[in-house]
Protein backbone atom coordinates (compact mmCIF):
# COMPACT_ATOMS: atom_id res chain seq x y z
CA UNK A 1 0.00 0.00 0.00
CA UNK A 2 1.08 3.57 -1.01
CA UNK A 3 2.11 6.14 1.19
CA UNK A 4 4.29 4.45 3.55
CA UNK A 5 1.82 2.56 5.60
CA UNK A 6 2.08 -1.36 6.04
CA UNK A 7 -0.09 -3.80 4.17
CA UNK A 8 -1.35 -6.87 5.89
CA UNK A 9 -0.28 -10.01 4.55
CA UNK A 10 -2.49 -12.87 4.41
CA UNK A 11 -0.71 -14.77 7.84
CA UNK A 12 -1.00 -11.49 9.74
CA UNK A 13 -3.32 -12.12 12.22
CA UNK A 14 -5.81 -9.12 13.81
CA UNK A 15 -4.84 -6.99 16.80
CA UNK A 16 -5.40 -9.00 20.12
CA UNK A 17 -3.97 -11.94 22.38
CA UNK A 18 -2.41 -14.28 20.46
CA UNK A 19 -3.47 -18.01 21.24
CA UNK A 20 -1.55 -21.18 20.49
CA UNK A 21 -2.32 -24.93 19.84
CA UNK A 22 -1.16 -25.76 23.00
CA UNK A 23 -3.10 -22.94 24.99
CA UNK A 24 -6.51 -24.09 23.55
CA UNK A 25 -5.54 -28.36 24.56
CA UNK A 26 -4.90 -27.07 28.17
CA UNK A 27 -2.10 -29.64 30.37
CA UNK A 28 -0.45 -31.86 28.25
CA UNK A 29 0.17 -35.14 29.54
CA UNK A 30 3.16 -34.47 31.12
CA UNK A 31 2.62 -31.42 33.14
CA UNK A 32 -0.51 -33.91 34.60
CA UNK A 33 2.14 -36.54 35.58
CA UNK A 34 4.23 -33.94 37.36
CA UNK A 35 1.32 -32.40 39.09
CA UNK A 36 0.72 -36.41 40.47
CA UNK A 37 4.23 -36.87 41.45
CA UNK A 38 4.16 -33.69 43.64
CA UNK A 39 0.91 -34.28 45.26
CA UNK A 40 1.74 -38.31 46.32
CA UNK A 41 5.19 -36.96 47.35
CA UNK A 42 3.64 -34.49 49.37
CA UNK A 43 1.21 -37.37 50.56
CA UNK A 44 4.20 -39.48 51.51
CA UNK A 45 5.94 -36.81 53.32
CA UNK A 46 3.04 -35.89 55.36
CA UNK A 47 1.09 -38.88 56.12
CA UNK A 48 3.68 -40.09 58.86
CA UNK A 49 3.77 -36.56 60.33
CA UNK A 50 -0.24 -36.86 60.82
CA UNK A 51 -0.27 -40.30 61.78
CA UNK A 52 2.37 -39.50 64.30
CA UNK A 53 0.36 -36.12 65.62
CA UNK A 54 -2.51 -38.78 66.19
CA UNK A 55 -0.82 -41.47 68.14
CA UNK A 56 0.86 -38.34 70.23
CA UNK A 57 -2.42 -37.20 71.01
CA UNK A 58 -3.58 -40.47 71.83
CA UNK A 59 -0.63 -40.85 74.23
CA UNK A 60 -1.17 -37.73 75.38
CA UNK A 61 -5.53 -39.13 76.26
CA UNK A 62 -3.86 -41.88 77.97
CA UNK A 63 -1.77 -40.01 80.18
CA UNK A 64 -4.81 -37.98 81.50
CA UNK A 65 -6.37 -41.16 81.69
CA UNK A 66 -3.86 -42.90 84.12
CA UNK A 67 -3.82 -39.56 86.36
CA UNK A 68 -7.66 -39.82 86.69
CA UNK A 69 -7.18 -43.06 87.65
CA UNK A 70 -4.63 -42.62 90.32
CA UNK A 71 -6.11 -39.35 91.66
CA UNK A 72 -9.26 -41.58 92.09
CA UNK A 73 -7.39 -44.16 93.86
CA UNK A 74 -6.10 -41.80 96.06
CA UNK A 75 -9.54 -40.28 97.39
CA UNK A 76 -10.58 -44.06 97.41
CA UNK A 77 -7.27 -44.55 100.24
CA UNK A 78 -7.78 -41.25 101.92
CA UNK A 79 -11.22 -43.29 102.87
CA UNK A 80 -9.92 -46.58 103.16
CA UNK A 81 -7.10 -46.41 106.20
CA UNK A 82 -4.67 -45.29 103.55
CA UNK A 83 -4.92 -48.84 101.21
CA UNK A 84 -5.36 -48.42 97.75
CA UNK A 85 -8.00 -50.83 96.29
CA UNK A 86 -7.97 -54.73 97.17
CA UNK A 87 -10.32 -56.57 96.82
CA UNK A 88 -11.77 -58.65 99.63
CA UNK A 89 -10.89 -62.29 99.41
CA UNK A 90 -11.63 -65.57 101.58
CA UNK A 91 -10.46 -65.49 104.65
CA UNK A 92 -6.90 -67.37 104.77
CA UNK A 93 -6.85 -70.79 105.29
CA UNK A 94 -4.74 -72.97 107.56
CA UNK A 95 -1.19 -74.42 106.76
CA UNK A 96 0.23 -71.28 105.38
CA UNK A 97 3.56 -70.42 105.88
CA UNK A 98 4.07 -66.86 107.63
CA UNK A 99 5.22 -65.05 103.64
CA UNK A 100 1.83 -66.59 102.07
CA UNK A 101 -0.02 -65.25 104.94
CA UNK A 102 0.86 -61.94 104.41
CA UNK A 103 0.62 -62.26 100.95
CA UNK A 104 -2.85 -63.60 101.05
CA UNK A 105 -5.12 -60.70 100.52
CA UNK A 106 -3.14 -59.69 97.50
CA UNK A 107 -3.54 -63.29 96.08
CA UNK A 108 -5.80 -64.11 93.42
CA UNK A 109 -7.33 -60.73 92.61
CA UNK A 110 -7.84 -61.94 88.79
CA UNK A 111 -9.98 -64.01 90.67
CA UNK A 112 -12.29 -61.50 91.65
CA UNK A 113 -13.71 -59.98 88.86
CA UNK A 114 -9.83 -58.83 87.56
CA UNK A 115 -9.55 -54.90 87.36
CA UNK A 116 -13.15 -55.04 85.56
CA UNK A 117 -14.30 -56.37 88.75
CA UNK A 118 -13.43 -53.16 90.81
CA UNK A 119 -16.02 -51.23 88.76
CA UNK A 120 -18.57 -53.83 88.10
CA UNK A 121 -19.66 -57.09 89.22
CA UNK A 122 -22.04 -57.86 86.15
CA UNK A 123 -19.63 -58.28 82.99
CA UNK A 124 -21.54 -58.78 80.25
CA UNK A 125 -19.91 -56.84 77.67
CA UNK A 126 -20.73 -57.98 74.15
CA UNK A 127 -22.98 -60.81 75.39
CA UNK A 128 -20.54 -63.33 73.99
CA UNK A 129 -18.70 -66.05 75.93
CA UNK A 130 -15.56 -65.05 77.00
CA UNK A 131 -12.75 -66.91 75.82
CA UNK A 132 -12.66 -70.40 73.58
CA UNK A 133 -14.90 -72.19 76.27
CA UNK A 134 -18.28 -72.26 76.79
CA UNK A 135 -17.64 -69.71 79.72
CA UNK A 136 -21.23 -67.83 80.32
CA UNK A 137 -21.20 -64.00 80.05
CA UNK A 138 -21.71 -62.34 83.04
CA UNK A 139 -20.03 -64.47 85.06
CA UNK A 140 -18.51 -62.17 87.88
CA UNK A 141 -22.34 -62.02 89.50
CA UNK A 142 -21.99 -63.01 93.07
CA UNK A 143 -18.22 -64.20 92.54
CA UNK A 144 -16.54 -62.61 95.42
CA UNK A 145 -16.35 -65.67 97.55
CA UNK A 146 -16.51 -63.77 101.49
CA UNK A 147 -19.33 -63.78 103.98
CA UNK A 148 -21.45 -61.86 103.68
CA UNK A 149 -20.89 -62.11 99.78
CA UNK A 150 -20.00 -58.50 97.95
CA UNK A 151 -22.75 -56.17 96.55
CA UNK A 152 -21.15 -53.27 95.69
CA UNK A 153 -17.84 -52.58 93.36
CA UNK A 154 -15.44 -51.72 95.42
CA UNK A 155 -14.54 -48.25 93.67
CA UNK A 156 -17.95 -47.25 92.75
CA UNK A 157 -18.73 -43.59 93.60
CA UNK A 158 -14.90 -42.68 92.75
CA UNK A 159 -14.62 -42.37 88.70
CA UNK A 160 -17.14 -40.32 87.19
CA UNK A 161 -18.15 -42.55 83.55
CA UNK A 162 -16.31 -45.22 82.62
CA UNK A 163 -14.07 -43.58 79.65
CA UNK A 164 -10.96 -43.52 81.27
CA UNK A 165 -10.86 -46.98 80.95
CA UNK A 166 -10.07 -47.20 77.60
CA UNK A 167 -6.58 -46.38 75.80
CA UNK A 168 -7.60 -44.58 72.52
CA UNK A 169 -4.79 -46.62 70.93
CA UNK A 170 -6.21 -49.99 72.38
CA UNK A 171 -7.40 -52.02 68.54
CA UNK A 172 -7.18 -55.02 69.95
CA UNK A 173 -7.39 -57.01 73.23
CA UNK A 174 -6.68 -60.78 73.90
CA UNK A 175 -9.75 -62.33 76.72
CA UNK A 176 -8.75 -64.92 78.28
CA UNK A 177 -10.85 -66.58 80.85
CA UNK A 178 -10.17 -66.57 84.84
CA UNK A 179 -9.09 -70.14 84.78
CA UNK A 180 -6.29 -69.79 82.58
CA UNK A 181 -3.39 -71.59 84.72
CA UNK A 182 0.16 -71.38 84.31
CA UNK A 183 1.55 -73.70 81.59
CA UNK A 184 -1.80 -73.06 79.65
CA UNK A 185 -1.51 -70.39 76.89
CA UNK A 186 -3.77 -67.54 76.87
CA UNK A 187 -2.69 -65.55 74.29
CA UNK A 188 -3.45 -68.48 71.63
CA UNK A 189 -6.52 -69.52 73.22
CA UNK A 190 -7.72 -65.98 73.82
CA UNK A 191 -10.71 -64.35 71.69
CA UNK A 192 -9.37 -61.20 70.35
CA UNK A 193 -11.84 -58.34 70.80
CA UNK A 194 -12.05 -55.01 70.04
CA UNK A 195 -12.03 -52.77 72.78
CA UNK A 196 -14.30 -49.76 73.49
CA UNK A 197 -15.23 -47.20 76.18
CA UNK A 198 -17.86 -49.16 78.03
CA UNK A 199 -21.75 -46.84 78.39
CA UNK A 200 -23.01 -49.28 80.93
CA UNK A 201 -21.66 -50.99 84.43
CA UNK A 202 -22.25 -54.34 82.19
CA UNK A 203 -19.83 -53.06 79.37
CA UNK A 204 -17.42 -52.85 81.89
CA UNK A 205 -15.12 -56.09 81.21
CA UNK A 206 -11.76 -56.78 80.57
CA UNK A 207 -11.63 -56.59 76.73
CA UNK A 208 -13.25 -53.20 77.41
CA UNK A 209 -10.45 -51.87 79.93
CA UNK A 210 -6.86 -51.11 78.11
CA UNK A 211 -4.69 -50.92 81.72
CA UNK A 212 -3.92 -53.19 84.78
CA UNK A 213 -3.65 -52.40 88.48
CA UNK A 214 -0.78 -53.37 91.00
CA UNK A 215 -2.34 -54.07 94.16
CA UNK A 216 -1.45 -53.94 97.33
CA UNK A 217 0.42 -50.62 98.55
CA UNK A 218 -0.45 -47.78 101.20
CA UNK A 219 -0.02 -44.18 100.77
CA UNK A 220 2.28 -43.89 103.45
CA UNK A 221 4.27 -46.88 102.68
CA UNK A 222 7.45 -47.52 104.82
CA UNK A 223 9.08 -49.73 102.42
CA UNK A 224 8.98 -47.62 99.77
CA UNK A 225 11.82 -44.67 98.52
CA UNK A 226 9.12 -43.36 95.91
CA UNK A 227 6.02 -43.19 94.06
CA UNK A 228 4.79 -46.61 93.31
CA UNK A 229 3.58 -47.67 90.35
CA UNK A 230 -0.44 -47.90 90.31
CA UNK A 231 -2.06 -48.36 86.86
CA UNK A 232 -0.91 -48.57 83.54
CA UNK A 233 -1.32 -49.55 79.90
CA UNK A 234 -1.32 -53.81 80.00
CA UNK A 235 0.07 -56.20 77.35
CA UNK A 236 -2.33 -58.48 75.26
CA UNK A 237 -1.05 -61.68 77.39
CA UNK A 238 -2.72 -62.68 80.61
CA UNK A 239 -1.27 -59.66 82.87
CA UNK A 240 -1.39 -61.73 86.03
CA UNK A 241 1.66 -61.66 88.78
CA UNK A 242 4.80 -62.75 86.93
CA UNK A 243 3.36 -63.92 83.58
CA UNK A 244 2.41 -59.94 83.33
CA UNK A 245 4.17 -57.87 80.85
CA UNK A 246 4.55 -61.49 78.39
CA UNK A 247 6.21 -63.21 81.47
CA UNK A 248 4.96 -66.70 79.72
CA UNK A 249 7.90 -67.39 77.50
CA UNK A 250 4.85 -69.71 75.23
CA UNK A 251 2.73 -66.42 75.29
CA UNK A 252 6.07 -63.88 74.46
CA UNK A 253 7.05 -66.47 71.50
CA UNK A 254 3.37 -66.30 69.94
CA UNK A 255 3.47 -62.55 70.41
CA UNK A 256 6.48 -62.12 68.52
CA UNK A 257 8.48 -60.63 71.64
CA UNK A 258 11.79 -62.11 73.22
CA UNK A 259 11.40 -64.47 75.98
CA UNK A 260 12.45 -63.45 79.84
CA UNK A 261 12.58 -59.92 78.60
CA UNK A 262 8.87 -58.59 79.43
CA UNK A 263 9.18 -55.77 76.79
CA UNK A 264 6.10 -54.77 74.79
CA UNK A 265 4.75 -56.49 71.50
CA UNK A 266 3.89 -54.61 68.39
CA UNK A 267 0.14 -54.75 68.93
CA UNK A 268 0.02 -53.46 72.65
CA UNK A 269 -1.98 -50.26 73.02
CA UNK A 270 1.40 -48.20 72.20
CA UNK A 271 3.59 -50.72 69.83
CA UNK A 272 6.97 -51.47 71.58
CA UNK A 273 7.61 -47.82 72.43
CA UNK A 274 6.67 -48.85 76.00
CA UNK A 275 3.57 -48.01 78.31
CA UNK A 276 2.13 -45.11 80.22
CA UNK A 277 2.07 -45.49 84.16
CA UNK A 278 0.56 -43.52 86.98
CA UNK A 279 2.19 -43.69 90.49
CA UNK A 280 1.22 -43.30 94.09
CA UNK A 281 1.91 -39.47 93.72
CA UNK A 282 -0.92 -38.70 90.97
CA UNK A 283 2.26 -38.27 87.92
CA UNK A 284 1.91 -40.29 85.26
CA UNK A 285 4.99 -40.94 82.76
CA UNK A 286 5.94 -43.16 79.87
CA UNK A 287 7.87 -46.08 80.79
CA UNK A 288 9.93 -47.39 77.51
CA UNK A 289 11.48 -51.28 77.50
CA UNK A 290 10.63 -53.65 80.22
CA UNK A 291 7.98 -52.31 83.08
CA UNK A 292 8.63 -55.67 84.90
CA UNK A 293 12.00 -54.57 85.37
CA UNK A 294 11.81 -50.94 86.07
CA UNK A 295 9.36 -51.42 89.04
CA UNK A 296 10.97 -54.71 90.38
CA UNK A 297 13.84 -55.74 89.56
CA UNK A 298 15.05 -52.14 88.42
CA UNK A 299 18.19 -52.31 90.53
CA UNK A 300 19.12 -49.70 93.58
CA UNK A 301 19.86 -47.00 91.29
CA UNK A 302 16.22 -46.87 89.62
CA UNK A 303 13.51 -45.09 92.22
CA UNK A 304 10.60 -46.55 90.33
CA UNK A 305 11.60 -50.09 92.00
CA UNK A 306 9.37 -51.41 94.69
CA UNK A 307 12.35 -53.72 96.03
CA UNK A 308 14.70 -51.19 97.02
CA UNK A 309 14.02 -51.04 101.27
CA UNK A 310 12.39 -54.13 101.06
CA UNK A 311 13.61 -57.17 98.53
CA UNK A 312 10.47 -58.92 98.82
CA UNK A 313 8.04 -55.99 99.24
CA UNK A 314 6.45 -57.15 95.65
CA UNK A 315 5.77 -60.19 97.14
CA UNK A 316 2.94 -58.24 98.64
CA UNK A 317 1.44 -57.01 95.56
CA UNK A 318 -0.32 -58.61 93.01
CA UNK A 319 -0.48 -56.95 89.12
CA UNK A 320 -4.04 -58.08 87.16
CA UNK A 321 -5.51 -57.09 84.28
Amino acid sequence: MKNGMKTMSSTTQPDGPSRTTQDRGGFTLIELLVVIAIIALLVAILLPALAGARESSRRTVCLSNCRQMSLSMNYYANDQREWYPVKPVPATPGGLSAAQVAAWPYSNQQLHGGVAGMFSLRQLGDGAATDSTTQDPGWIAGFYLTTPPVSTPIMEGYLEGFGALVCPSDRLDIYWSPSVAPGSRAYTTGKPKQPRAPKSVEEVVSYNISYLYIAGFKLDDPALVGPAPLWGDEANCCDVGTRAWWGDAGDAIAAGVRPQTNMFSKEDNHGTDGGNYAFTDGHATMVRGSAAASFFTGGNTNPQNVNILDPFRSDRLQTHD
